[in-house]
């Protein structure tokens, strides 16, 4: 077995602490994302304020969002729910998508392929 030297906290390309990366503000800074990318991948960990709308929107991208904080009201398609916290929205490629949350939300996002607009 390999002896691991890197320390828990080091950011390494391979292993990123995602809170370390650079934020992307969305919607004005109602949204901000801290992504790392792979070439056909792309990871976030994303915080979203009380009360923000996330417009109906489609996109290429295969999406899971996944609720670590909050409550989230999410619609995939003609589906809606309430996200809460160890809940995921599976959102196929061009599924119009999008909700309002319903408290501060922190979620991880991951999309396939990678989100060049997000690097």
């Amino acid at each position: 077995m390999a002896t691991i030297l890197t320390p828990p906290l080091a950011m390494t390309a391979t292993f990123p602490k995602l809170t370390s990366l650079p934020t992307r503000e969305i919607l004005g800074g109602a949204i901000r994302g801290q992504y790392a990318h792979l070439p056909t991948m792309t990871i976030g960990e994303v915080l979203l304020d009380a009360s923000t709308i996330v417009p109906m929107h489609s996109h290429p991208h295969e999406q899971v969002t996944y609720v670590i904080d909050g409550r989230f009201e999410f619609t995939v398609g003609d589906e809606t729910t309430v996200l809460e916290p160890g809940m995921a929205a599976l959102i196929p490629s061009g599924a119009t998508h999008g909700g309002k949350t319903i408290t501060s939300c922190r979620v991880i996002d991951v999309f396939s392929p990678a989100r060049d607009d997000y690097r």
